[in-house]
């Protein structure tokens, strides 16, 4: 019984001893730390609530900074103390990088909305006023001497005033781009007969450079039915605008021919000079593109002077001396302008390319007999005239035909409009001289 009394104290001892030491091996492996947790979601545990209010604070710093505005929490952090082992106290950058995922700042600011749709926030109203002021400047695209008059969105715009998550606050730089090119989606492309790369960007209002990049596309060479991936932009918003404007525009002198049977050649009796007149006109554009265009008045400021041609009607196809071979004279120059293109400049090039512009008047070279007045493939619309002798005069790219076939023309008679028809880069006259079933070159015929 005695041996019990002393066996029982005994063993209580050695647990109270255990149970300590157990103590002590915990209590060291662990260590007080702080939770943090928002909505009773514990986004991580820090050291201590100081290193937990002073990275909240630098991402409150950050965003006032970025934004302008006061920056406040949306949700209160609750701190919590907890016993964990260290390697569950996170570090600083790990603190901040879930701060930056997981915190809710917001702020007083401004948001655009387009036919109902949030689609930008900005700082405030005035900057949100200001945005949509300077785009309806801008993608009214007017030039200079031009005045907006009116300008609307085509959209239902409107500005919200209210507190919104800080992170969806964008610079003003930043919002107005959103609104102007919105987001870019490539779409695919069929090349057609006809289409240029030019054409196809001019088209999808972006760059020939661009749509080389996007297909990695070496040369400007097209292939009927080729796909091309094309980068569009699609703006969230357009401007329909009322532009009123003055220009300057220049009054083409007329050539006035008189015959002179005594001769065969051409001579200018007295020079001709453009006039000009101011020109008030008022468009209507939708984003920088015109769609309708009205003159509201004309006034001359300067009158053109005539030019005035005395040309011979005696046929003279007389073979001279010339440098570099024989000159045939006889014919008259269709157009007044400079050469773009000899013959046989290039592989095919069958008469040479005077430059003129888009309705300027085409004039036969000689008196002739019309034999075809149409459309006639690459040429576009052209009249061809026989002069008889086995010489005939090809006008080619006009605009527009003034004569029909079977008709007698007399040298000097404008007989078509310069134009851009059928494979033409661009407004010129393609003139061509047949001698004996035989393409010349024109240079020799031309006085």
């Amino acid at each position: 019984m005695k041996q019990k009394k002393v066996i029982i104290p005994f063993i209580i001892g050695l647990v109270c001893i255990f149970t300590y030491l157990a103590f002590n091996i915990i209590s060291e492996q662990k260590t007080k730390a702080t939770a943090v947790e928002i909505n009773k979601k514990q986004l991580f545990i820090a050291k201590d609530k100081t290193q937990a209010e002073a990275e909240i604070a630098k991402a409150i710093a950050r965003e006032e900074k970025r934004i302008g505005n006061r920056i406040t929490l949306a949700y209160q952090p609750q701190y919590r103390m907890v016993l964990v082992t260290k390697d569950k106290i996170a570090s600083q950058s790990d603190i901040a990088k879930v701060l930056e995922e997981s915190l809710l700042l917001q702020t007083t600011a401004a948001r655009i909305r387009v036919n109902g749709k949030p689609t930008v926030c900005v700082a405030n109203a005035a900057t949100a006023n200001q945005i949509l002021s300077d785009l309806k400047v801008s993608l009214s695209a007017c030039t200079e001497n031009e005045k907006i008059v009116k300008a609307n969105f085509s959209e239902n715009v409107e500005i919200e005033e209210g507190v919104f998550p800080a992170r969806e606050v964008m610079s003003a730089a930043d919002a107005s781009a959103l609104l102007e090119t919105g987001d870019t989606a490539p779409i695919e492309y069929t090349v057609k007969e006809g289409d240029s790369l030019w054409m196809i960007a001019r088209n999808h209002d972006t760059r020939v450079a661009k749509i080389m990049a996007l297909n990695n596309l070496k040369t400007e060479n097209l292939k009927l039915g080729q796909k091309l991936l094309i980068s569009c932009s699609n703006p969230l918003v357009s401007v329909e605008s009322v532009i009123e404007g003055k220009k300057t525009e220049v009054i083409p002198y007329t050539t006035r021919v008189t015959t002179n049977k005594s001769i065969s050649s051409t001579q200018v009796k007295q020079k001709g000079e453009n006039g000009e007149k101011q020109i008030t006109y008022v468009v209507t554009k939708k984003d920088g593109r015109v769609i309708e265009n009205k003159v509201l008045s004309e006034v001359i400021t300067r009158e053109p002077v005539d030019r005035i041609v005395v040309t011979g009607t005696r046929s003279s196809y007389t073979m001279t001396a010339s440098r570099g071979g024989s000159h045939i004279g006889g014919l008259s120059w269709p157009l007044s302008g400079g050469i773009t293109s000899g013959y046989g400049s290039r592989r095919g090039h069958t008469g040479i390319d005077i430059d003129g512009d888009t309705g300027d008047s085409i004039r036969a070279a000689a008196n002739g007999t019309v034999t075809s007045a149409g459309r006639q493939g690459t040429y576009g619309l052209m009249v061809t005239i026989d002069h008889g002798n086995g010489l005939k005069t090809r006008y080619a790219h006009c605009s527009s035909i003034l004569v029909n076939v079977g008709q007698e023309v007399s040298r000097g008679q404008v007989i078509a409009r310069v134009g851009s028809t059928g494979r033409s880069t661009g407004s010129h006259l393609h003139f061509e001289v047949i001698s004996g079933g035989s393409y010349q070159n024109p240079m020799r015929y031309l006085n």
